[in-house]
């Protein structure tokens, strides 16, 4: 999942194939699809503005050595020893 920031006054996007994201608020944000993100990037009256920006989000720290889950892959902080992921729990290892 990927989190899109909407622009002030917007609640909703709605996508081609009928998908349709809603925010709580105006302005607010909405977690889309991956499948979604290059559309939503691509959509014209975007421009160079980024009215709408879709990216990955990664979690972890910036600085110093941060730990991996075995398991699944989840990046996180130094201190997390278990894969704070409900479907997943395994052992963090550091990188």
């Amino acid at each position: 999942m990927s989190r899109l920031n909407l622009p002030p006054g917007c609640r909703s996007v709605r996508m081609e194939d009928g998908t349709r994201y809603v925010a709580r608020r105006e302005g607010g944000h909405v977690d889309v699809a991956d499948e979604h993100i290059a559309p939503i990037n691509g959509m014209s009256g975007n421009g160079d503005g980024g009215l709408l920006h879709a990216m990955n989000r990664e979690f972890g720290s910036t600085g110093g050595p941060t730990r991996v889950c075995e398991r699944c892959g989840f990046r996180g902080y130094a201190f997390t020893a278990t894969c704070p992921r409900a479907f997943c729990g395994g052992e963090m290892a550091l990188q």
